[in-house]
């Protein structure tokens, strides 16, 4: 059984720095603080990166975060940049800097939405994350090892930064967009499942604009109710930061693109990156043991 245990992470990512902490449990976890600091990982940011590091460490330490991983995304792989960061990561006590491959990405997240999931425990599922960079999907049995994952290069910033998006997006530039993805994903040939679970940053914004549970054309409806919104329009319209707002109109087309090419009806789920990551390890550590 995993030990319960207050956890903290602090996520780099290209336009971002998200740190969290949770109480993580065997089967469940409660986000205790959450602060997005909108922020690009340059190598001339690297002063106000290391205040934010140091920041955010000695709060996990004042909550008694008994450990806390500090993570970048892929493409800070081999930088300079990463090799700084990761020494202030030992100068505050934190564990070094983690650049996880998308596979364990995938496989973190797979845990962290199905293991929590006791009443379908067992059941074969899909489960997408839409990154900044890539989508990925796992298939395989809620609450053990993937046993099927695959990513496409269309994660929420990428394709943003592709189709060159205005903001607020036209309606030109969403149709060739929702076309590209949708073309991306119908290339994957997955093995069969039950539901088709997507996690990503705003999972409630995109349940209250599509459903709880919604097909390609209820994805649509999701990205036409937004149609002539700018990023800070929508901020205020959800309480969600610029940085992420700017990335909704992408993550739509995602979840679009997911529903359309695997034909499938899309399922808006939270996850807890922190306790994903916990859970995949044990995950991992049991299969290792059965085998």
């Amino acid at each position: 059984d995993v030990a319960k245990l207050i956890l903290g992470a602090i996520e780099i990512s290209s336009r971002s720095v998200r740190f969290c902490v949770a109480d993580v449990g065997s089967t469940s976890s409660a986000r205790l603080t959450e602060r997005f600091h909108t922020i690009k990982a340059r190598p001339e940011n690297l002063e106000r990166l290391t205040a934010i590091l140091m920041a955010e460490a000695e709060a996990a330490r004042e909550m008694g975060v008994e450990r806390l991983e500090v993570t970048a995304g892929a493409d800070l792989r081999g930088t300079r940049l990463a090799q700084q960061l990761d020494r202030v990561c030992q100068s505050v006590g934190a564990r070094r800097l983690r650049i996880p491959s998308v596979r364990e990405e995938s496989a973190a997240v797979f845990a962290g939405v199905t293991v929590p999931d006791l009443e379908h425990q067992g059941e074969r599922v899909a489960v997408a994350l839409v990154g900044e960079r890539h989508v990925s999907i796992a298939v395989g049995k809620g609450g053990s090892v993937p046993q099927w994952m695959a990513t496409r290069p269309i994660g929420s910033v990428a394709m943003t930064d592709k189709a060159r998006f205005s903001d607020p997006p036209r309606p030109a530039q969403l149709d060739a967009a929702i076309s590209a993805a949708t073309r991306q994903i119908t290339t994957l040939m997955p093995p069969d499942f039950n539901r088709l679970l997507v996690a990503g940053q705003t999972p409630a914004v995109v349940e209250r604009l599509c459903g709880s549970r919604f097909d390609a054309d209820g994805a649509r409806r999701g990205i036409d109710s937004i149609l002539g919104l700018n990023a800070h329009d929508v901020s205020a319209w959800f309480g969600s930061p610029v940085g992420l707002s700017r990335l909704l109109p992408a993550t739509l087309i995602a979840h679009a693109a997911l529903a359309g090419g695997l034909d499938a009806e899309v399922e808006p789920v939270a996850w807890e990156p922190v306790a994903g990551r916990r859970w995949q390890e044990h995950v991992a550590a049991g299969s290792r043991e059965q085998v």
